[in-house]
């Protein structure tokens, strides 16, 4: 059984160093990615700049796609109450009808300073 483990544990580091030797050689295979890194080593200036520029590079890429995807209108972004309403149910529209209802009541007691607070304090408990 703990053979059998360690035997594991060695192909699984055998294939880690596999792949990231062959990731690392692809790269050194690429005759762009070399120049890069040679010039980065040379001069800290251009590696600033190509950090720079990629980041810049991936921020426009990014802005491109959101502006894409999402609606510029901002107003696009609000559904309208009349279109909620004639997409909604018949038990959402009795709901709603209720709750506007109840606001009413409860505006036009504070409005009219009816009542006490004992209906509220119940509520409350």
């Amino acid at each position: 059984q703990r053979e059998q483990e360690g035997v594991r544990e060695a192909v699984r580091r055998r294939r880690r160093l596999v792949l990231n030797k062959m990731s690392h050689d692809m790269l050194l295979r690429n005759k762009a990615w070399r120049i890069i890194v040679n010039a980065s080593k040379r001069s800290p200036t251009f590696f600033v700049a190509f950090t720079g520029a990629v980041a810049a590079g991936s921020y426009y890429v990014a802005s491109l796609t959101q502006g894409g995807t999402n609606p510029s209108d901002k107003k696009a972004l609000f559904i309208s109450d009349e279109k909620l309403k004639r997409n909604a149910g018949l038990h959402a529209q009795v709901l709603a009808k209720a709750n506007k209802e109840r606001l009413r009541v409860l505006l036009e007691e504070a409005r009219d300073n009816k009542g006490d607070n004992t209906r509220y304090k119940a509520a409350l408990k």
